[in-house]
């Protein structure tokens, strides 16, 4: 009787996992040239806020004077200069990150001063003014202004994804 019940759950476990291979083979999923035509976008997205943010709030940044540092950035510098566990400097700085923005919130970095710039969700460019300070970076300035919309357009290939996806999750089976 236990040999039965093993054979038959057996059975059913390896026809539910063949029908929920054949189910995730079938999944909509982007193609790689979608997948670079997006990051592509979402540079240039990234790129349009920060003109927007730089020009709207009249600040003195440029490619010369200071360096770009996105949040990847600033945690690949931290692991490769020792990640220590408790570092000031480098959570001084990863704090200001954690923010609710339209793109992703961008540091422009020189010696001792930097400005994270991000736009928040109702298009308020904001600047945040940061001095190092005893190996720690603090607020100097919050400045806010109203900013331009800057419009994200999905691709074709994501709409026509969202599409499919659409129709597989609302198929019968």
């Amino acid at each position: 009787m236990k040999k039965t019940t093993i054979i038959i759950a057996g059975l059913i476990a390896a026809l539910c996992f063949h029908s929920w291979k054949v189910q995730a083979d079938d999944l909509p999923r982007l193609s790689p040239e979608c997948l670079e035509n997006r990051k592509n976008r979402d540079l240039e997205y990234n790129k349009a806020l920060m003109k927007d943010i730089i020009a709207g709030l009249k600040l003195d940044i440029d490619d010369q004077s200071y360096t770009e540092v996105t949040d990847r950035g600033l945690d690949a510098a931290h692991i490769i200069y020792g990640g220590k566990e408790i570092d000031e400097v480098y959570q001084s700085l990863q704090q200001q990150f954690i923010v609710a923005s339209r793109g992703k919130p961008a540091l422009f970095v020189r010696p001792a001063e930097a400005y994270l710039l991000y736009k928040q969700p109702d298009n308020t460019n904001v600047a945040v003014h940061l001095k190092l300070n005893n190996f720690k970076w603090e607020v100097v300035e919050k400045k806010k202004e109203k900013g331009n919309a800057i419009n994200y357009k999905l691709l074709k290939c994501e709409k026509e994804y969202l599409k499919e996806k659409r129709e597989y999750y609302n198929k019968d089976y």
